[in-house]
């Protein structure tokens, strides 16, 4: 089994028992959506060129791959009846008016890296967090052009598994401590500030001496972190809590770290802003990266 029982994770176990449902049956019913969500965004990927781009209020660009995935994944999830509220980065302001009046909640993004998406970079992801009181207890992120879901449930575990094989496919995920004879393997995106990342990772070479940046797209990154294939992602640079909230509780259930500048764990649907604090996700949790790193001004 890639992942172990544990009473630790109290609001997602009074979560369980108040639904009477078991987090294998939760787990297995999530992974069929998100195969099916997955194979929906190679076939738009397949047809990417033909789709009509939009711009956003924020600017960000919109596809008829991002509307479909939401409204594909708010219908399989409130089929699920559990009963719980979806935040989406595609939601109508009116769906989640009165958002921080719920204890609990699905974030959601249908399509993080829609950008990566259009320019066919393969790095794209669908992300799914379920957060309870403030904190995300699950993350789900699947990479649909590798056909691989990556979970995890904080205290219970973390596993990577293959598109429409289910949890017999599952293969235990664990953060690796970094090793002194090597250099530190640091996460960035190209679209990130070169002035912050610079500064980080000055930061980090004063502290660990040799450091190779690594640059990857959308919550991949996570993927990387959680697999100990790279030792930390410093995210100073805007995004929303739906880009985050998965990955957040997949580095920590597979053994890592993933605070904001200051150490404080990352809260969800906690303020009025939807923008995400900046944060750092660390493979090895013996690692204070807080503690070393400082939030760059520029």
């Amino acid at each position: 089994m890639w992942w172990h029982q544990s009473n630790n994770n109290e609001s997602l176990r009074a979560f369980l028992e108040e639904r009477e449902v078991g987090l294998t049956t939760l787990i297995t019913s999530l992974l069929t959506i998100v195969d099916e969500a997955a194979t929906v965004a190679r076939g738009f990927y397949e047809k990417v060129d033909e789709l009509e781009v939009v711009r956003k209020g924020d600017a960000t660009p919109l596809t008829d791959a991002d509307t479909a995935l939401h409204e594909l994944l708010c219908e399989r999830l409130d089929a699920l009846m559990l009963g719980i509220p979806i935040l989406s980065e595609e939601s109508e302001g009116a769906d989640i008016a009165d958002r921080l009046n719920w204890p609990t909640c699905w974030v959601v993004d249908p399509l993080d890296g829609t950008k990566e998406f259009i320019e066919k970079t393969d790095q794209f992801t669908i992300n799914i967090a379920l957060v309870c009181d403030g904190v995300a207890e699950l993350g789900l992120i699947s990479i649909p052009c590798r056909r691989e879901h990556w979970l995890g449930v904080v205290h219970n575990g973390a596993a990577v598994f293959t598109e429409g094989e289910g949890l017999v496919s599952g293969a235990v995920v664990k953060t690796q401590n970094r090793k002194d004879n090597q250099p530190l393997v640091m996460l960035a995106s190209h679209r990130h500030s070169p002035k912050r990342v610079q500064a980080l990772t000055d930061s980090l070479s004063s502290h660990f001496g040799d450091v190779v940046r690594r640059n990857s797209g959308s919550a991949v990154k996570f993927c990387d972190v959680a697999a100990g294939s790279a030792d930390v992602y410093p995210r100073t640079s805007a995004c929303s809590e739906w880009d985050v909230a998965a990955g957040d509780a997949l580095v920590r259930a597979a053994g890592g770290r993933v605070t904001k500048f200051n150490g404080d764990p990352i809260k969800y649907n906690q303020r009025p802003s939807l923008l995400a604090e900046s944060f750092i996700a660390g493979g090895d949790s013996h690692i204070d990266y807080a503690a070393i790193l400082r939030e760059p001004s520029a």
